[in-house]
């Protein structure tokens, strides 16, 4: 076999090992079932306020834990709907406010010069 054929035969192996891993690397599209989902959430949440009205414990307990399922599985299926980590954003914002002040404090202690 000549040098050019097994070449070929190395880049089209590669490209077919390629070509049949890339559905597996691909992150499927939930859209559909996180917008059923999300749709689902705010009815029972509506159903869960309703069982409260009533003063149903048992109802309200079994919708409360119906929605937590549903809030996990629109988590696994759609990470963009994940709760946002406060204590990470509040830290963020400090940070942000302490350097304003460090900044605005050397501004006025040396008189605009800085």
């Amino acid at each position: 076999m000549n040098r050019s054929r097994v070449l070929v035969v190395c880049v089209s192996i590669g490209l077919a090992a390629l070509w049949s891993a890339s559905p597996a690397l691909a992150r499927p599209s939930h859209k559909a079932q996180c917008r059923k989902i999300t749709r689902q959430i705010d009815h029972f949440s509506g159903v869960a306020s309703r069982a409260a009205q009533r003063g149903d414990e048992m109802w309200f307990d079994g919708t409360v834990d119906h929605i937590r399922r549903l809030g996990e599985r629109r988590v696994r299926l759609c990470p963009e709907f994940e709760e946002p980590n406060y204590a990470a954003i509040y830290a963020q914002w400090a940070k942000q406010l302490i350097k304003r002040a460090a900044k605005a404090f050397v501004s006025y202690s040396t008189f605009g010069a800085f």
